[in-house]
């Protein structure tokens, strides 16, 4: 799929065998495992090894489990299948940091290794766009690891540029981690 994505989901040519649909409290295991074999394949090297060994995919399932029952504009999840098997996810949401009104964030995009450079993350990224301006937000924000540049590309193909900010936290592994974000405007969506 050459170029970017500038278009919504409706527009988007979906890869063969894929399907994007809401989450379900029951694919909260697949979310788990996904999100682990996603961060050892993605960060080895950029976060430390005792960190990314220690993940567990079953970790903190329960409250997963409650927010997939119930979403909504702060808390989404939408699942990414190829071939009838969940492969990815995409959470969006109310940000998680300052910002004006209408705005989005793409809180997390994590794929199986297996299904890297198949497409379900621009499909993914197309529908969390879709499903962000229908629930009235006119831009989406992300932070992105600096180092994590195949998820850097990624968001760039789909339209999202960079803010110029940058931010140093270890909130998320104990250790220091430079994070950039992007932005995107979603009233270009028509």
């Amino acid at each position: 799929m050459p170029g970017r994505l500038a278009v919504s989901l409706d527009a988007f040519e979906l890869p063969p065998g894929c399907r994007v649909r809401p989450a379900r409290p029951d694919d909260a295991e697949a979310v788990g495992r996904i999100r682990v074999a996603a961060w050892q394949a993605a960060y080895r090297g950029v976060m430390p090894d005792d960190y990314l060994d220690a993940m567990e995919a079953g970790a903190r399932l329960d409250g997963l489990r409650s927010r997939l029952a119930a979403p909504g504009p702060a808390f989404r999840v939408l699942a990414g299948e190829l071939d009838g098997a969940m492969q990815g996810f995409i959470i969006i949401g109310t940000p998680r940091f300052d910002t004006a009104a209408a705005v989005a964030e793409l809180c997390a995009l994590n794929l199986a290794p297996a299904a890297w450079g198949r497409g379900l993350g621009q499909a993914l990224i197309a529908a969390g766009l879709d499903a962000a301006r229908g629930d009235g937000a006119q831009r989406m924000g992300l932070w992105c690891i600096e180092a994590n540049t195949r998820a850097r590309r990624c968001y760039e193909r789909a339209g999202f540029a960079a803010g110029g900010a940058r931010r140093t936290t270890d909130d998320l592994t104990g250790h220091p981690l430079t994070e950039v974000d992007y932005w995107r405007n979603l009233q270009s969506l028509l």
